[in-house]
């Protein structure tokens, strides 16, 4: 039940993105499904490894911030996942990296609402 929550979620990210940003393109709203599934999907297989990877080159910073560079996690992750969805699938589209850092900011922020709501 929670992955299909999520999924929901993620898509209905996804088809509010394409509505409002015009450098965000998908072909139909079965399109804004194939791209939660493969983003989730990639999220799982190599999620983990980017953000391993991270924490490890955010440790420095991670201590002379007081653990606040640790927040900057979820969203570089997230960035690299958006991107590789966009190279993946043909039927998506993000045009430039302004568009692809806030599409990374909305899907992290929806994920922080998602989390904070079903963890009450």
């Amino acid at each position: 039940m929670y992955t299909l929550l999520h999924l929901a979620m993620l898509t209905g990210t996804v088809l509010l993105l394409a509505r409002f940003l015009p450098g965000v393109r998908i072909k139909s709203t079965s399109t804004a499904i194939v791209v939660a599934v493969v983003f989730s999907l990639l999220n799982f297989f190599i999620g983990w490894l980017i953000k391993a990877v991270l924490g490890v080159a955010l440790f420095l910073p991670a201590i002379l911030t007081l653990g606040l560079a640790w927040l900057a996690i979820p969203f570089l992750a997230n960035t690299a996942l958006l991107w590789l969805t966009d190279k993946a699938l043909d039927a998506f589209e993000l045009r430039d990296g302004r568009t692809l850092l806030l599409g990374a900011t909305a899907i992290t922020l929806a994920n922080f609402l998602f989390h904070l709501i079903l963890a009450r």
